[in-house]
């Protein structure tokens, strides 16, 4: 039937359409809730109640005695907990709901297979017929519901996310107009000098030319300039001088190992996994790579960020964008982790809220983990928030190649194929399966002489067997080992299964509460928020949300960042923290204005970086005027730079570019690639090792094994960054230990004594050129009058000392023990002594209430005669003084 030209359906036709619609609705709602079904237990009455009167008590009877939360959980398996038979332990789940026939449980005691449960004798055909219909109608469980306590919100949520300021839109603010247009070289500047004028203060005058160069230097690469570079930079007086050496800076290589550490502190980088059992992760070095890569290629950071989240999902043109991509993800892989934790379902869930605490402290500054057992009692961050995101890991495979294993051997925790194969493009071995599947079933063979030799309490056959099972687990890793079929990462990919997360009561790895579909932190809300893909994990989505430009938390954190590399000190100085325990922005409108371009400009850290380098307010000395100081001590309006202590990296570093020993390449791996999964059992040889590796490097300290715990010393002194945890910003404290290093390490006495050689070889220089160029190499600058006076008075005075302690006809090499004996010195060669170390380590005017006092003694040096022993001496002073450690 036809009406006004348009087609009318027909009955046929409106009961086909209705049926497609209802087929529709079937797939797109019924089917997930199907297959949710298959894993969520009954919770109606009568099957809860079969549960508790028939299964339970079988399960008490015959398997709580060895596993359960009060045993150590043999297996790693736990059948005291609905989640913990579903995860299963070491041979896999133990229950499949709706599959008694597939479950391990069920083949274990029926004997089915090689695992004969319980030990000692066969369960009834009755008992068997209760459990398989247990396992075919769902495995039921009782249902934990949370309390009262756990849902209560103590914190005004709506409240606080309308006011606090961190979680509005980014504004546009206007630009202030200043009276004085001459001083400010950019908007960021008339943004500082407005505030200023407010308060009535005055910025100091610029720096000079010398200080200028050290401090950009080292703030863009970590190390100090050399002294053509400072002779160049002084003689260019062009307008456009300190324009070109910054982009010189940007473009060098050392940007990225300066910047990308600064990375590697937030992500909390380590290659072993710390925790009670320190395994090593020898592949954790190519994340390192990655990241000093991307900084130096400047890649915008949105695509850093969501190749870091999700870069196993993400699309790639060639097998090396693809490598690049998957170890991106070792950003969530590489974490601490307790692998001497008993229970799979507490690992996993440990795990996933490392991941969620690194997550939003890097690039939220959110402490979202605080949600794990209760809504957040002071940020809008609820419990099911926290779930939401859970779920989103949850559906992750980490790939570290550790799991947990209580108790065992070393090669208990490793598990080969939990790694990420990277696809070069170049031709890999493959694996011989059929020796494979031999050695599988020898292995499962050994483990049941194992198990039933422990059962018949036979240690004589029980140390064999287990022998015998490490012996066989050992030849089947290394045949497994995709490290010896080509090159592997660590890193994430999407579990094979992915689902929505339970509420843990309380934070209670085995209380399930309700379901929580995977979304993201309700504090940021956004139009055109992406849905998350329930064929997928949701990492991809994640990783779109945290990037997107409407999300006004992620530019605002890392602009922040940037500004207290370069300043000492953020606009929000705790970088880790925005939330109603952070601190509130000195300059607001400042803040969102860098966040803004920062995204106008791409993503461009090194864009972000040059504009800030070339403000006047960069360029500032570091003077400190009474009149501004009783005003604003803290500096929180810029009126001056402030001084800061070169990090513990940028100490050794430049000591060793002094001495001339720095190699700049960049070397291949970690030496904490060579180490086995069994080594770091004996963690004092292993450190022994380690230690002697990191003395002997020349490489930059961004290339040192950093084995958590394991800290070489030359960074362990000076407030290196904390491992394990998210550190936007280390300590700087002052303690003796930091002063004895520097007195008494044989890095350090090593370096002074290569110095001093430097200095002595040409024979034809005089003395007191020898000590300009000693502080030129140092600290950057040529030596006062004085200095070289002083410094003249005290290598004579040493040299005497030296000559008398040790005489003339003894010679020591230069690299070699030190003597034991102390020189037997006067005091006016005591008094020298202390003068010239006076004279070199006066403090900066902020290091005057925390610096400890100079000893009056160095220890003794390493000399090949009393004139070396002496320059050695006075090379230690120099890099042992307050100048030396600070940068202006």
């Amino acid at each position: 039937m036809r009406q006004a030209g348009r087609h009318l359906p027909t009955t046929g036709e409106r009961i086909r359409r209705c049926f497609c619609g209802i087929l529709s609705l079937l797939v797109a709602v019924l089917i997930p809730a199907i297959a949710w079904a298959k894993s969520a237990p009954r919770d109606d009455a009568s099957a809860v109640e079969f549960f508790e009167k028939s299964v339970r008590p079988l399960l008490v009877a015959h398997c709580y005695t060895c596993h359960s939360a009060d045993t150590n959980s043999r297996g790693g398996l736990r059948v005291d907990d609905r989640n913990g038979l579903l995860v299963g332990g070491g041979r896999g789940p133990a229950v499949i709901p709706g599959k008694p026939d597939e479950s391990l449980l069920i083949k274990a005691v029926t004997r089915a297979g090689a695992l004969k449960m319980p030990p000692e004798r066969r369960l009834s055909d009755s008992d068997v017929a209760i459990l398989k219909r247990w396992i075919r109608d769902g495995a039921a469980w009782t249902k934990v519901d949370s309390v009262a306590s756990d849902r209560q919100v103590v914190a005004d949520y709506p409240k606080l996310r309308k006011e606090h300021w961190a979680w509005q839109p980014l504004r546009e603010p206007r630009v202030p107009v200043v009276a004085d247009s001459a001083w400010p070289r950019d908007d960021i500047d008339r943004f500082l000098l407005a505030r200023m004028i407010e308060k009535g203060l005055k910025p100091v005058g610029d720096a000079d030319r010398v200080t200028l160069i050290r401090r950009a230097t080292f703030d863009l690469t970590g190390l100090p300039p050399t002294l053509a570079e400072i002779d160049a930079f002084r003689a260019d007086r062009s307008e456009t001088a300190f324009e070109h050496l910054v982009d010189r800076l940007l473009a060098s290589p050392a940007f990225g190992e300066r910047w990308g550490r600064h990375w590697l502190d937030v992500a909390r980088y380590g290659e072993s996994t710390g925790s009670a059992r320190n395994l090593p992760y020898p592949h954790a070095w190519r994340y390192r790579d990655y990241v000093i890569d991307a900084f130096n290629k400047d890649k915008p950071y949105d695509e850093f960020l969501r190749e870091q989240i999700a870069g196993d999902l993400l699309p790639a043109a060639t097998p090396a964008e693809r490598a690049e991509h998957l170890i991106a993800t070792g950003f969530l892989a590489l974490g601490v982790k307790d692998v001497n934790q008993r229970f799979k379902v507490r690992f996993v869930m440990d795990n996933i809220d490392e991941q969620i605490d690194t997550l939003t402290r890097s690039t939220l500054a959110l402490t979202a983990s605080c949600a794990r057992c209760h809504d957040h009692k002071f940020d809008p961050i609820p419990q099911h928030d926290y779930y939401a995101l859970a779920g989103i890991f949850e559906s992750t495979d980490l790939c570290a190649a550790l799991r947990n294993k209580m108790g065992g051997g070393g090669l208990d925790y490793y598990d080969p194929q939990l790694l990420l194969r990277l696809d070069t493009g170049t031709v890999s071995s493959r694996p011989d399966a059929r020796r494979i599947a031999a050695l599988q079933q020898e292995l499962a063979q050994a483990r049941a002489e194992f198990d039933g030799a422990k059962a018949a309490d036979d240690q004589r056959k029980r140390m064999a067997a287990r022998q015998k099972v490490n012996r066989l687990h050992a030849e089947l890793a290394r045949l497994n080992d995709p490290a010896a079929n080509g090159p592997v990462a660590l890193g994430a990919r999407d579990a094979r299964v992915v689902a929505d997360a339970a509420i843990r009561i309380r934070g209670e790895a085995e209380k399930h509460g309700s379901i929580v579909p995977r979304g993201f932190l309700s504090v940021v809300q956004f139009p055109g928020q992406p849905a998350v893909n329930v064929h997928q994990s949701g990492r991809l989505e994640l990783a779109e949300w945290l990037s997107n430009p409407r999300n006004p938390l992620v530019s605002r954190v890392v602009v922040n960042r940037i500004w207290h590399h370069l300043f000492g000190s953020g606009l929000v100085t705790t970088v880790d923290n925005f939330g109603v325990n952070g601190d509130v922005p000195s300059h607001p409108e400042l803040l969102d204005y860098l966040a803004g371009r920062f995204i106008r400009d791409g993503w461009s850290i090194k864009k972000l970086v040059r504009t800030i380098v070339l403000t006047r307010a960069y360029r500032l000395s570091s003077s400190a005027p009474a009149e501004n100081e009783a005003v604003d001590p803290d500096n929180r309006l810029v009126w001056r730079h402030s001084p800061r202590r070169l990090d513990a990296e940028e100490i050794r570093d430049a000591t060793l570019a002094a001495a001339g020993q720095l190699d700049l390449s960049r070397p291949l791996g970690s030496p904490a690639m060579n180490l086995s999964v069994t080594e770091l059992a004996n963690n004092g040889e292993v450190a022994r090792r380690l230690a002697a590796v990191a003395a002997a490097s020349r490489h930059r300290s961004v290339y040192l094994p950093l084995l958590r715990g394991l800290t070489p010393n030359s960074l362990a002194a000076f407030d290196f960054a904390e491992q394990g945890m998210v550190t936007g910003a280390r300590d700087t404290t002052t303690v003796a230990p930091q002063a004895l290093y520097l007195l008494n390490d044989p890095f350090v006495r090593a370096q002074s004594q290569v110095l001093a050689q430097r200095l002595l070889q040409p024979a034809e220089m005089s003395d007191a050129r020898r000590i300009d160029l000693a502080y030129r190499l140092a600290l950057g600058r040529a030596a006062k009058p004085a200095e070289t006076a002083r410094a003249g008075e005290y290598l004579t005075q040493y040299a005497a000392a030296a000559k008398e302690s040790l005489g003339t006809s003894r010679v020591v090499k230069v690299v070699g023990k030190a003597p034991t004996s102390k020189p037997n010195r006067s005091k006016n060669q005591k008094a020298a002594i202390r003068k010239v170390s006076q004279s070199v380590t006066r403090p900066l005017k902020s290091d005057v209430r925390q610096r400890p006092k100079p000893a009056d003694e160095e220890p003794a040096a390493q000399p090949g005669d009393p004139k070396t022993a002496a320059w050695a001496s006075f090379c230690q002073a120099l890099f042992s003084s307050a100048e030396f450690r600070y940068v202006r």
